[in-house]
């Protein structure tokens, strides 16, 4: 797919600060300085009038514990020491203690679909939008919107109408969207010093297909390197299609306003042309072997000499994010359009059902929302250890000497967090980083429906029935590892079986509903 107008923006924002950093619409300018909430104006705003603001005081409520879980391989120690840090701020002021649980991103959704399924103490949860629709369908989360009012006055307020509304079924809130980039292009990241030394023009390169002559030379040129691998097993598919909330069913272009019509992705020509050609890719050497069964993390096989490129999302300063991750400076390919849906506000917090006090790890995420210094602390670790500052105004930050991301005890992954957009800018981004995050955001394209609320109760068998399925084809196919003449035709009958045509109608009825009272 050619990049069209948004694309534009990007490259122009590409060559001022050679950044690209990647989810929905935002109606206010905020840089790092104005993001923090005011709590006192937040608390007198939501007084009657003629009468003054009182904050609450939690700090007698009874001791409690919030275990935090989220993805990305850590030491115990740093873990224990950073969650010590964070204590000292939580506990004066809510009487609360943190436990910080980090787990490999390779294996981080069957270790969270165990604890959900389990009564294992689990407070506060990072989780991707997929799980999103079952898992309020499945009572696996909380709905927080009964404890914003009183618990995170101040988080309610930061976030739009808008995004609330991408995390809300049936008028109840059930995640708090993280405040990051909420739009997304795609495209391939690759080793600069490795892509220069091939003599191939990059600088034209567009579309997937478009990638194969510089993977053939890598191939000739670095045999003992994988031009392709994957990121935990999976491969993005570079495409602009709106999954309308996870589960099935998608407008397959929602760069295209006019079309709402809700198609099966996996049964469209678009997709059987990529896994095509990934096969045809992993067949001639391009893809490295059992791309789809791969757990070794995608940063250190490049750090390592092992890895050329993989495909990524594109967002202002992803060079530098992954330069920080590798150790390597990359080049990033933008192959789409920035675009925004409903899905795209990506990562969500949610509080499990495990949780014996909602209402207290609802605290815990509007502090860390809301408080530079403890997102700082969880997002980037200890000073000195984990991070180091680079300026006296303390708005950007690096590794200490003899410390990179293959090394560190504590991976900084600030996008995971609730509120990176209040932490300082890591090196080889520009200061202006989190300005131009929201200006890409604004010139994003806007899904036809954005802001749908897919609810999956009427079909939750089906959706079941069909996840198994996708689960035994989908990655597969993606990472070009098994052989699509044979197993998509496989793949679209069990699917059929096990109910997906009913599923997309359901969605359909639904989207046509919204779209009719939008």
């Amino acid at each position: 797919m050619k990049k069209k107008r948004v694309m534009g923006v990007i490259l122009s924002l590409a060559c001022m600060t050679m950044l690209f950093a990647g989810c929905g619409e935002q109606k206010t300018e905020q840089t790092q300085s104005d993001q923090v909430v005011n709590e006192e104006t937040v608390a007198t705003d939501n007084q009657p009038e003629g009468t003054e603001a009182k904050e609450k005081d939690f700090s007698t409520q009874e001791p409690y514990t919030v275990r935090l879980v989220l993805p990305g391989t850590a030491q115990t120690e740093d873990c224990e020491e950073i969650a010590a840090l964070a204590t000292e701020i939580l506990k004066p002021k809510y009487n609360t203690t943190l436990e910080i649980t980090r787990i490999g991103f390779g294996t981080y959704a069957q270790e969270v679909n165990l604890m959900l399924a389990s009564d294992e103490k689990l407070d506060m949860l990072y989780n991707n939008r997929d799980i999103f629709a079952s898992a309020v369908s499945n009572n696996q989360i909380v709905e927080i919107g009964q404890y914003l009012d009183e618990y995170a006055p101040e988080m309610k307020a930061a976030i739009s109408p808008d995004d609330w509304a991408c995390t809300t079924i049936n008028g109840g809130i059930y995640a708090v969207p993280a405040n990051k980039e909420k739009a997304v292009a795609w495209g391939f990241s690759m080793v600069k010093e490795v892509a220069d030394t091939l003599g191939v023009d990059y600088s034209g390169i567009d579309t997937e297909e478009e990638l194969e002559p510089i993977l053939l030379a890598v191939k000739e040129k670095y045999p003992d390197m994988y031009p392709i691998i994957s990121n935990g097993g999976t491969m993005n598919t570079m495409t602009t299609y709106d999954d309308l909330g996870y589960d099935f069913g998608v407008l397959e272009d929602c760069t295209d306003p006019t079309d709402t019509t809700v198609v099966n992705w996996y049964a469209t020509d678009a997709y059987r042309k990529i896994v095509e050609r990934r096969y045809d890719w992993a067949q001639r050497g391009l893809i490295m072997p059992d791309a789809a069964a791969n757990t070794e993390p995608w940063a250190s096989m490049v750090n390592s000499g092992k890895a050329f490129g993989r495909f990524t999302n594109v967002k202002p300063g992803i060079d530098a994010e992954h330069k920080k991750n590798t150790g390597k400076e990359m080049v990033i390919l933008p192959m789409t359009d920035a675009y925004s849906t409903t899905t795209r506000l990506d990562i969500l917090w949610y509080v499990a059902h495990n949780s014996e006090k909602p209402e207290r790890a609802v605290q815990v995420m509007n502090e860390i929302y809301t408080n530079p210094e403890l997102q700082n602390i969880l997002a980037n670790g200890i000073e000195g250890k984990h991070y180091e500052y680079m300026n006296d105004a303390k708005t950007m930050v690096r590794y200490p000497e003899g410390v990179d991301g293959s090394n560190t005890g504590y991976p900084s992954y600030p996008w995971a967090w609730l509120n990176e957009m209040i932490t300082p800018v890591w090196e080889g981004s520009e200061e202006t980083l989190w300005k131009e995050t929201e200006e890409y955001n604004q010139n994003a394209i806007i899904s036809p429906a954005k802001g749908f609320g897919w609810n999956n109760e009427e079909v939750l068998n089906e959706v079941t029935a069909c996840n198994n399925v996708r689960n035994k084809y989908a990655n597969a196919l993606e990472c070009g590892s098994v052989d699509p003449a044979v197993a998509l035709p496989q793949f679209l009958k069990e699917l059929e079986d096990a109910g997906v045509d009913r599923i997309i109608a359901e969605k359909q009825r639904q989207l046509d509903e919204w779209l009719k009272n939008k």
